[in-house]
């Protein structure tokens, strides 16, 4: 009969932690944050002219409105070209959890602390990946660190793409508990990876998403078939991928309630008409700003920008 593998055993790296360790990088990655944010201390909203928030205020206000006159999710928004479908024309994150901070604060600072929370929750779930690796308090500290202050993810605030951040900031969660899914055989851990994977859905930046998706597709496969001191039976391996797949597909019914209306929309959406390569190519990365990732001013920002690209809000570096 094939024998079923030990149950895996935390190194002692991750046992190796001081006292008070979740207080420690609480504290840290706060600070972190706030040393980034701190106008938001102030009341200020962290926009600038260039955001998406700019524009996007205004039909977050109105859902925010609704919703603290107690007329729940708005269906239809008035205000728009004569009058758009709310839901199915995705106004932002409608179902993400960040609508109960706009359902009890103003919507601006709700917006606001939306951005900064996820830079902090980045860290945190950076951290629990590297810990669950094995890696030691200090340098999984620093590796969260390193992650939530990274241009790639920090820097998302100037454009004001919160999607991008709030996947980005579900990334380390989700590759957490495949780690804990597949390689531990942690039941738990199933739903977590389904809620996870609703949350990006709910971002809702389907673009991310599927990165994501396909990123954690492979990290599954890699972490089933790898061959080390303690190698998955094959049958256990195939359960667990099993498992691993129905908990993505519940993610994915879990974000059903946004991207469904959105479907039935599309034939009548500004951007869901054929409009040949040309079109659909326009915001791919131009080729010579691959040298922003090592040299962020190559190209020059915003108003100085000198690329092929006519909306520069990349975040390269």
């Amino acid at each position: 009969m094939p024998q079923i593998p030990p149950r895996h055993r935390e190194p002692a790296a991750v046992l190796d932690a001081p006292r008070l360790a979740g207080l420690w990088v609480t504290v840290v990655y706060a600070l972190a944050t706030l040393a980034l944010g701190y106008p938001a201390l102030r009341g200020a909203f962290l926009v600038n002219p260039y955001s998406d928030q700019y524009g996007g205020f205004a039909y977050r206000e109105f859902a925010s409105s609704m919703l603290q006159q107690g007329a729940g999710f708005p269906q239809w928004n008035p205000y728009i070209l004569g009058g758009l479908p709310y839901m199915a024309a995705q106004h932002g994150d409608i179902f993400y959890p960040t609508f109960v901070l706009r359902a009890i604060i103003p919507a601006d600072a709700a917006m606001t602390w939306g951005f900064l929370i996820h830079i902090f929750l980045a860290g945190v779930f950076a951290y629990g990946l590297l810990r669950a690796w094995g890696f030691r308090f200090h340098p999984a500290l620093t590796g969260g660190l390193a992650y939530m202050l990274s241009g790639q993810i920090a820097s998302l605030v100037s454009p004001g793409h919160d999607g991008k951040l709030y996947v980005s900031a579900l990334a380390p969660l989700l590759l957490w508990m495949i780690l804990r899914a597949v390689r531990d055989g942690r039941i738990w851990a199933y739903a977590v990876i389904a809620l996870a994977t609703g949350l990006s859905v709910l971002s809702p930046h389907y673009q991310m998403t599927y990165y994501l998706g396909a990123f954690a597709g492979a990290y599954t496969l890699w972490l089933s078939f790898r061959r080390d001191e303690a190698p998955l039976e094959r049958r256990t391996a195939l359960l667990r991928i099993a498992g691993a797949l129905g908990a993505a597909l519940l993610g994915m019914g879990i974000g059903a309630v946004q991207f469904a209306p959105f479907f039935e929309y599309l034939p009548y959406a500004s951007r869901g008409v054929a409009r040949g390569w040309e079109y659909a190519t326009s915001y791919s990365q131009p080729p010579h700003e691959l040298v922003n990732a090592y040299l962020p001013q190559f190209t020059g920002f915003l108003e100085t920008y000198s690329g092929p690209n006519g909306i520069k809000l990349h975040s390269d570096y």
